[in-house]
């Protein structure tokens, strides 16, 4: 499992609208679809208001490095760095079942699901 920031940006990008911490089993990639389903904080279904729907512009990763201000290392004892924070791009999008606040928040320019078999 992998903790992610969904970075919601306006359709074309641009400054971050607002972020949600997720935890997800695999990364998604850019033009990925992701439906966000919000629920009460107890967990519970409430009667179903619509879907926040975005697709994924660029995956942004961030490294932590520990320096120890050595240049040169023995192989095998040099310092291992760690993936510090990851975070998902991710645009305004209409798909089939967005609420009304999100069509309206996500403006004119935003991009629309492509209909599918299932």
């Amino acid at each position: 499992m992998f903790e992610v920031t969904l970075v919601v940006v306006p359709p074309g990008g641009g400054e971050a609208d607002y972020s949600l911490r997720m935890t997800v089993p695999a990364l998604p990639r850019e033009g990925d679809y992701l439906t966000v389903l919000r629920k009460d904080a107890a967990g519970k279904d409430r009667e179903f208001p619509g879907t926040e729907d975005f697709i994924v512009r660029r995956v942004w990763w961030t490294f932590e490095f520990p320096d120890d201000g050595e240049i040169y290392h023995v192989a095998g004892e040099d310092p291992v760095g760690q993936v510090g924070q990851i975070g998902i791009e991710c645009e305004y999008a209409i798909g089939p079942y967005s609420s009304q606040t999100h069509k309206r928040d996500s403006g004119p320019d935003a991009r629309t699901f492509e209909a599918s078999a299932y």
